[in-house]
This record gives C-alpha cells, sequence and structure tokens, in this order.
C-alpha cells in the first residue's frame, strides 16, 4: 500500500496540467476524494476557515495543484485508502497546505524537485509510506528537497557574502588610511 513517487511523477508527466483548475472545481474535486474514503468533506465555511488559518496567498493554486494530482495519477486511490480509517482528514489537509506555503503551482508544475516535495509533503501528511524507504529515509529526502530551507540557506549565505564583503571593505580602507597616515609622516 505504498504510494511510489516514481510512478506518480509518470502519470502526471503524461497528464500535464494545460490551465490552473478553477478553484470551485479543484475544492469539488478534493470534496470527492474525501467522499469516496468515506469521510464528511470540508463544507464551504470550512475551506474558507482553512485559508484564513493557513495564512497563504498561493493556498488557491496549491488547491489546484492538489486537485490535478489527484485526478491525473493513482494518487486519488492511494489517499482515499489512507483516509478511509483516518480520524482527522482535515487537520491533514491543513498540516498539508501549511507544510507546502511557498511552492507555487508554476513551480510545481515545471521543477522536478518541487514536484517531488509536493508529492511527498502530500504523502507525508496522509500519513503513507513511500515505495522503497524506510521512514527515516523518506524524512530525510523530504528534508533534502526542502524549499524552504533551501531559501533560508541562500539567504544565510548571501548574509555572510554581504558581512565578508564589508569587513574586506572595512579593512581595505583602515589600510589605505594607515597608509595616507604613513605617506604625511615621511613627507
Amino acid at each position: 500500500m505504498a504510494v511510489s513517487i516514481a510512478k506518480l511523477r509518470e502519470q502526471l508527466a503524461a497528464s500535464p496540467i494545460v490551465s490552473p483548475y478553477p478553484h470551485d472545481l479543484a475544492v469539488a474535486i478534493v470534496c470527492d476524494t474525501f467522499r469516496h474514503a468515506s469521510q464528511k468533506p470540508p463544507s464551504q465555511a470550512e475551506w474558507e476557515k482553512l485559508e484564513q488559518r493557513v495564512k497563504n496567498p498561493l493556498f488557491r493554486e496549491q488547491v489546484g495543484m492538489l486537485a490535478h494530482v489527484l485526478v491525473s495519477s493513482e494518487l486519488r486511490k492511494k489517499t482515499v485508502l489512507y483516509l478511509t480509517a483516518d480520524r482527522t482528514p482535515l487537520a491533514r489537509l491543513q498540516q498539508f497546505f501549511e507544510e507546502v506555503q511557498p511552492l507555487t503551482a508554476e513551480m510545481v508544475r515545471s521543477n522536478a524537485f518541487r514536484q517531488e516535495e509536493f508529492l511527498r509533503k502530500w504523502v507525508a501528511a496522509l500519513g503513507a509510506d513511500i515505495e522503497g524507504e524506510t521512514a527515516q529515509e523518506s524524512k530525510s529526502r523530504l528534508k533534502a528537497l526542502d524549499y524552504r530551507q533551501a531559501v533560508t540557506d541562500l539567504r544565510k549565505v548571501e548574509e555572510a557574502r554581504k558581512q565578508e564583503a564589508e569587513r574586506r571593505l572595512k579593512l581595505l580602507q583602515e589600510a589605505q588610511q594607515k597608509e595616507a597616515e604613513a605617506r604625511g609622516w615621511r613627507e
């Protein structure tokens, strides 16, 4: 019952998204997935609360991408299997949208790493296993793919470069000042 990321990616590649799903259609697809799992789907009010709770300007396009991956791959069938016995499907949905916050639909569509991250975060939110991986390997791979961490690391590197450039400039200015003072003393 484990999920094969490679198989999902093949299926998604065979069914590329041409245009974004309208939000109402995407919500309906996710709600239908809940219904197939014999779960009460989130109401309109719950969707609105969820959108407010995650405070994510990309929420609607991420709902659209989730709907696309559910419709275009076997992930819908796997999702139904994992949600069937779940008592907290709405909480899992919230967890997922909090986790994928910085990913845009375009990033998921056009970047293999972001697509894998998106899929893995949905699988993790479901509590599902990934085929051929231990739970620790799955966590490690997801951590390695984490876009938020990559952006944070990039900012740290940029800040360190900036500080190093400022330090070098300061040392150069001090050296120039000392040289100017030494020239003035000798003249």
